[in-house]
């Protein structure tokens, strides 16, 4: 491993040649390989990534496996394995990401955190976030109810994922609108959260 840039462009052009064979399916068990024999954590992590954007069949013990070894006791590198996690665009992410907001060990009062996790979600994984029977919009709604009474300023943070909401096509906007909506009738939004969904709803 070397840090010069020439050797950066070499792992950097290797990791994306490695996602389209993840996502091709041409030889996944290459992906697997890669992530146990890589000798760094570039390369660990992009295979970890290529795994869980295609989810082979072993991207949830790749998961795991990176959680255990690398990412329970490193904020940082825990930060990018949330990150992963939620940017996973096969259906069962939803659950998965509860699953993790639901462990006792989870900091849900960190702001970084939950911008790794549910920010990721939200802003970096489309498909999921704009599923068409608003199970994705329901669920960010329903986070941001919850954090905003523990950290006003992440929840709005949140909430703006939601400015894609007017490019969508109508099954999925109408969705999205009727999150929004909802979460807007509850009331008790602090003014941060409050401030940032008229503005969502006003687009």
């Amino acid at each position: 491993y070397s840090p010069d840039a020439a050797s950066a462009g070499k792992r950097a052009l290797a990791n994306a040649a490695l996602g389209y064979v993840a996502v091709a399916e041409d030889d996944p068990a290459r992906v697997g390989e890669r992530f146990h024999t890589a000798r760094n954590m570039t390369d660990r992590l992009a295979a970890l990534s290529a795994s869980a954007q295609a989810w082979t069949d072993d991207a949830a013990t790749m998961l795991a496996d990176f959680h255990a070894n690398f990412a329970a006791t490193n904020p940082l590198v825990l930060d990018k394995w949330l990150a992963v996690t939620a940017a996973v665009p096969a259906d069962g992410v939803i659950e998965r990401i509860r699953a993790v907001l639901a462990d006792p060990n989870f900091p849900k009062t960190n702001p970084n955190r939950l911008r790794s996790l549910v920010g990721a979600f939200a802003m970096g994984n489309p498909t999921q976030f704009a599923r068409a029977d608003g199970a994705g919009f329901r669920f960010v709604v329903e986070i941001v109810a919850e954090i905003d009474r523990i950290n006003p300023q992440v929840a709005a943070r949140l909430l703006t994922g939601f400015r894609i909401w007017p490019m969508l096509e109508k099954t999925r906007r109408d969705a999205a609108k009727a999150a929004l909506t909802g979460l807007a009738a509850g009331g008790g939004l602090s003014r941060n959260s409050a401030d940032i969904l008229s503005r969502m709803l006003a687009s």
